[in-house]
């Protein structure tokens, strides 16, 4: 699925504290005030302390904040905390094992009004002495807009007030009494009302941090205990960051084997992790690769070993640990993985409908065998009724059933036929054509009327369903049909089911396809619902026709940037030869339009300028397309020249990024199957490709003296095996050279 725009939120590095010092000097216009959420200002050592951080600007929009709120697992690294004095904290999390860097997040401009924040200081902060300490706050949250900067803003310096707190030295009673308390909340019975049902969760949560944070035998062992795998809200991770960097690690270490070998103890892969975190020579080691690596099948082997003492939901949970883990460590041998995989076959019932989903989506490619026609039978024929296909517990069932019915269909096309056009044919349709698409059959004329006769019943996501599978398999004997049930409706549909309906005529009749594609384009307003800014890749993505070529060469120039960004974006990846020179055109009017105001477009995240970010959005998407265009070539020196034709400065890093990937020969070849359904992705030098065939006719265009070197992203599937080789013939067989990834230069 390809982008309308590229001012989408992006996932953003955040650098560790110790490199993010910002030494400019303190912008007196922005104000950072930190206070505790309580009239409490004395704490346990092991008490959790709550604070409010508030952000405001003098300054009406000039200074932006990120508004992350995520855990500190490696990337809630915004606020760096000062404690005097010094001698008597410690950061709870010192050299944990790396961290995860990025995340989606909203910004918006401060002002007078408080932006604020809470968290808990024991995230950065662990007391280990009693005292009187001053504690103040760093962040860099915040920038302030500045046009000649590649993203509109620069850094700003924030530093709060002090605040004062008093740290007394714990008792046992203190400790028991809140260990008892947190221990009653946990086992709390939840509501019956769903209204409760988020305090509820907010309440244990809030109970398990209390634990994390009091760090005593008790609670270690009570964390450890907890954590089973059973939750899909974090609260695991929660339970394996108390035990990993408990201030008691060898109480840590002794719950963690006991827990290991309880029969009736689930052993999940945060479990693992834990494991090996609390290894003492690991956090010396956290750079030493080998070491890990080593590490990690130290601890599967422990597992394994354990394994037969396990029994009921726990021998589920720690057999499908074992299996996935088994996948991923090296030099194993197979015979041992092998033998995992019978035994976990064998209780697929017993496994969670995730651990399951990951059998059958996500891992399928190790496990694909003509034997377990049954199960994959018995999985997709099973029925469930779901008033809402994509409400959360429907969506992971129907994954489920739906990897089920495409494995049992590659490993036996004939015998799951049948499934799948009764699936067709359903009332109520559980999948659309992504899933049932598999069938080799160009059209498939006995489901026609069916088809037709149930589009004209249904509503949301069953309506999508069936208009995808109409535009994917039905014949022009229901032309007439979708034609009186779609013209009173153009423009004013649900903007997925008119895609496919329009992708239906045009591959069926293109001549009666194109005044309703343009009356499509056309309608906007009042009354419409704007379908014509993702039209082209809507369509496109479902069949593509020269026709739509030539709307979209003239879509180009709409006066809806949004319209022309999506034009734009379909010529790349599927336009011929003919509109790279009308891309071309397109994106030198645009260049000299912003020539000497570029800085304009220089447009910060909180920015809510719909116009500018359209046509910075606008020119990226020609410029992107005429550099990664499909089915013509762009090389280093035409990359060059496209840069030169824009200053703005977005377009000229990413053009410098591409720049660069040619001047770090050989080129790389990369791929991977991303998603549950084998969705094929694959990059060379700075094109993306998603089929093997698309990725082979774009090699075919670099001259034959190239050299390449191939990158299966560590994936040494059977299926990832066969392509590299498929790959590698083709390349050899352009006469050009596919040289060994380890001799890059």
């Amino acid at each position: 699925m390809f982008r309308c725009s590229v001012l989408a939120l992006l996932s953003l590095l955040i650098v560790d504290s110790g490199s993010s010092q910002n030494t400019s000097p303190k912008d007196p216009n922005v104000a950072l005030h930190v206070s505790l959420t309580s009239a409490q200002s004395q704490f346990h050592i092991g008490e959790k302390i709550a604070l409010e951080l508030s952000y405001s600007a003098a300054v009406k929009d000039r200074y932006q904040i990120n508004m992350a709120q995520y855990d500190r697992s490696g990337r809630m690294e915004y606020e760096h905390f000062h404690v005097a004095p010094e001698d008597g904290a410690v950061d709870p999390l010192a050299n944990r094992m790396g961290g995860i860097g990025g995340g989606l997040t909203g910004f918006k401009f401060l002002d007078a009004e408080p932006w604020t924040i809470r968290l808990n200081l024991n995230e950065w902060i662990r007391f280990t002495r009693p005292g009187e300490y001053l504690l103040s706050i760093d962040s860099n949250r915040v920038t302030i807009r500045d046009p000649e900067a590649v993203m509109g803003t620069s850094p700003a310096k924030v530093r709060s007030n002090e605040i004062k707190l008093k740290v007394v030295p714990t008792t046992r009673e203190w400790q028991m009494q809140v260990f008892k308390q947190a221990v009653a909340d946990l086992d709390e019975p939840n509501p019956h009302d769903p209204a409760l049902s988020q305090q509820n969760a907010k309440s244990k949560r809030a109970a398990l941090e209390t634990l994390r944070f009091l760090g005593t035998p008790e609670s270690i062992r009570e964390l450890t205990r907890r954590m089973r795998g059973e939750d899909q809200g974090g609260l695991d991770y929660i339970c394996m960051l108390g035990v990993a960097y408990s201030p008691l690690p060898d109480v840590a270490r002794s719950a963690v084997q006991e827990a290991l070998v309880d029969p009736n103890h689930p052993i999940t892969q945060n479990f693992l992790y834990m494991m090996r975190t609390l290894d003492p020579n690991n956090r010396a080691s956290a750079t030493d690769a080998q070491h890990w690596r080593d590490e990690r099948r130290r601890t599967l082997e422990e597992l394994i070993a354990v394994l037969p003492k396990k029994q009921g939901k726990a021998l589920a949970v720690s057999l499908s640990t074992a299996v996935n883990e088994a996948w991923d460590v090296p030099d194993l041998p197979k015979a041992m993985t092998d033998r995992l995989v019978e035994e976990l076959v064998l209780i697929f019932d017993q496994l969670s409908t995730q651990e399951q989903n990951l059998l059958l989506t996500y891992r399928w490619d190790k496990i694909a065998s003509p034997k377990l026609v049954p199960l994959l039978r018995k999985v997709a024929e099973h029925y469930e009724y779901f008033p809402h296909l994509r409400e959360m517990n429907a969506y992971d069932k129907l994954l489920l059933s739906g990897s089920a019915l495409r494995d049992w269909y590659e490993v036996d096309p004939e015998g799951a036929r049948p499934a799948v056009i009764a699936e067709i044919s359903r009332t109520r349709p559980r999948y659309s054509a992504r899933v049932l698409g598999m069938l080799p059959d160009k059209t498939l004329p006995e489901v026609d009327s069916a088809l037709a006769e149930h589009l004209a019943s249904a509503d949301g996501e069953v309506l999508e369903n069936i208009a995808s599978l109409i535009a994917r398999y039905a014949t022009d004997a229901i032309l007439p049909e979708m034609l009186n049930r779609l013209d009173p409706v153009i423009g004013k549909w649900d903007c997925t089911v008119q895609d496919s309906l329009l992708a239906y005529v045009l591959r069926v009749n293109p001549a009666l396809a194109r005044p309703r594609i343009e009356q499509a384009i056309a309608a906007r307003g009042s009354g419409y619902f704007a379908c014509n800014r993702g039209l082209f890749q809507g369509i496109s993505e479902i069949h593509f026709d020269p026709l739509l070529e030539e709307i979209g060469i003239r879509s180009l120039d709409d006066p809806d940037p949004e319209v022309a960004m999506t034009a734009a974006t379909m010529l790349g990846r599927f336009g011929s030869t003919a509109a790279e020179s009308a891309l071309l055109t397109r994106y030198q009017r645009w260049a000299q339009q912003w020539a000497g105001g570029e800085a304009e477009l220089n447009l910060t995240f909180a920015q809510s300028s719909r116009d500018l970010s359209n046509q910075l959005g606008l020119g990226q998407n020609l410029m992107m397309a005429l550099a990664t265009g499909q089915h013509w070539f762009a090389d280093e020196k035409k990359l060059e020249q496209l840069s030169q034709m824009s200053k703005v400065d977005r377009i000229q890093n990413q053009m410098e990024q591409y720049v660069k990937t040619w001047r770090n020969r050989p080129l790389t070849i990369s791929f991977s199957h991303i998603g549950p359904y084998d969705d094929f992705h694959a990059q060379v030098a700075q094109y993306e490709l998603h089929s093997i065939e698309s990725l082979k006719e774009k090699i075919a265009q670099f001259p034959s003296v190239t050299k390449f070197s191939l990158s299966t992203q560590s994936d040494a599937s059977p299926i990832a095996l066969k392509v590299a080789v498929e790959i590698r013939d083709f390349v050899r067989s352009h006469d050009m050279e596919l040289v060994d990834q380890n001799s890059r230069q």
